[in-house]
């Protein structure tokens, strides 16, 4: 932040952390809610079909994850041209 990089410097570094901030919401509901689904399936022995389900979404969430990692390039390669 000492270089100027703060939100209101201009539309790039508005949209850069607004980014970020929907972002970091997105993990920590994420995260909670796969915290209380694992702990809500804590104790049971058989691979049921809520495990399978508790599985199919933590794949799907680190594809998320990894399409952040090209959408963040992307937004600065677009927007600082």
């Amino acid at each position: 932040m000492s270089t100027g990089h703060t939100p209101t410097a201009n539309v790039f570094f508005t949209m850069y952390y607004v980014l970020t901030g929907i972002h970091l919401l997105h993990v920590l509901i994420g995260a909670g809610l796969l915290a209380i689904w694992s702990i809500s399936l804590k104790g049971r022995r058989s691979f049921t079909a809520s495990q399978r389900l508790t599985e199919g979404i933590a794949v799907y969430w680190h594809m998320v994850d990894l399409l952040w990692l090209l959408i963040f390039p992307l937004v600065y390669l677009v927007c600082a041209a």
